[in-house]
């Protein structure tokens, strides 16, 4: 059993607070549950700060005040593994877009460790240890925590102090900017929320529809967004992606017609049905359709364009000394051909540039990039 202590009192957090804020840096993790819920409910917070390792309640500790603002301390790097959902809700907590951050996954990838390493894999790699991942889908709102549940949760920072130095010193100046530049990057894009009059843009099979369906489309993500934002339920309690499609498709008119859409619930049938009839008509008598949209490998060129691309990445990686993987995947390469040919300026304007255009990466890939796809478009 790792040493820690439980912080469920302000007074314990403003102590533990105050001491850690001479730590040079700070391992963290979070615990949440995010099975019925649009927003995820925070369940723990994992602190380590030199040799004071704290599990913090939140549900107990209603104001955090005090961990923000150690968090958002710039002298202090936060130490986190594979950040994802847990720069989200910092981030959503917060109240601000959490930085200085260090992500031990990118870290472990540009080191040359292997791509997407997990923590149990990192700890088993620097420390020799393997961990106990049986608590990985357990339910962090529940109380009291179980001794099972606290030490799960504690070794997710315990360890993550120690291999910070070991990590940090295998980093070139060049290599650490590139982890710092990375995770920014994710940090931020888990913090960006897309204009919702934007999404159909990003819509895996936005191409089926006519420009009137699309029209129809874009409506229905906006309302879908909104209901579930509004009661905090999963986009696909709304409805399921399959489902927006077909009605896009079908533009239904009535109740009854809405009953025979595909996995449609009745309840959202019920309580939701004329609003969402109102988007439908909106979006069908909209003046401003959209342009229509292609499927990306059908369009002119394209083989071409991505061989192209994708060589110039094996380039780029090799001359970095990374993984082609860790510089582009098929989904950043595909993110900057459809923005060159089928994102319209207005919404360039409004949406986060694609990897490839941007930061480290935009250095060696965009003028090359720009070039290639003005020239076959």
């Amino acid at each position: 059993m790792l040493p820690f202590n439980l912080i469920t009192t302000a007074e314990q957090l403003a102590g533990f607070c105050q001491q850690a804020d001479c730590a040079s840096f700070l391992a963290v993790d979070t615990e949440f549950v995010r099975t019925r819920t649009y927003y995820a409910k925070l369940g723990l917070i994992q602190v380590r700060a030199d040799d004071l390792l704290v599990l913090i309640d939140p549900l107990a500790v209603t104001d955090l005040t005090p961990l923000w603002q150690l968090f958002a301390n710039q002298q202090q790097p936060l130490v986190i593994h594979a950040g994802g959902e847990d720069y989200e809700i910092l981030s959503q907590n917060m109240g601000q877009v959490v930085t200085g951050v260090f992500d031990t996954q990118i870290a472990a990838a540009v080191a040359g460790h292997g791509d997407a390493l997990g923590y149990a894999a990192l700890v088993a790699h620097y420390n020799q240890v393997e961990l106990d991942k049986s608590q990985s889908r357990t339910d962090w709102l529940q109380r009291p925590l179980a001794t099972e549940q606290l030490d799960y949760a504690a070794a997710d920072v315990f360890y993550l102090h120690q291999i910070y130095p070991q990590l940090l010193a295998e980093l070139s100046p060049e290599q650490l900017a590139i982890v710092l530049e990375e995770t920014a990057l994710q940090v931020q894009k888990r913090a960006h929320q897309d204009p919702p009059h934007w999404l159909y843009l990003s819509f895996g099979n936005a191409w089926q529809c006519n420009r009137q369906q699309l029209a129809v489309l874009r409506e229905l993500l906006q309302w879908r967004l909104q209901r579930a934002q509004k009661s905090d339920i999963p986009l696909s309690f709304v409805a399921k992606d399959h489902t927006l499609l077909e009605l896009a498709r079908r533009m239904p008119t009535s109740i009854h017609h809405l009953r025979g859409v595909t996995d449609l619930s009745p309840v959202t049938v019920r309580y939701a049905g004329e609003a969402l009839l109102q988007a439908v008509s909106r979006g069908a008598d909209a003046s401003d359709q959209p342009a229509s949209l292609e499927r990306l490998t059908d369009m002119r060129g394209y083989k071409v364009v991505f061989n192209e691309l994708k060589k110039r990445v094996n380039e780029v990686a090799a001359e970095l000394q990374l993984q082609p993987s860790l510089v582009a995947s098929r989904r950043q390469i595909n993110d900057v051909i459809h923005w060159f040919w089928q994102v319209p300026a207005a919404a360039q304007a409004e949406l986060m540039v694609p990897d490839l255009l941007t930061g480290w990466r935009g250095a060696k890939l965009k003028a090359f990039a720009e070039t290639l796809l003005s020239q076959h478009h």
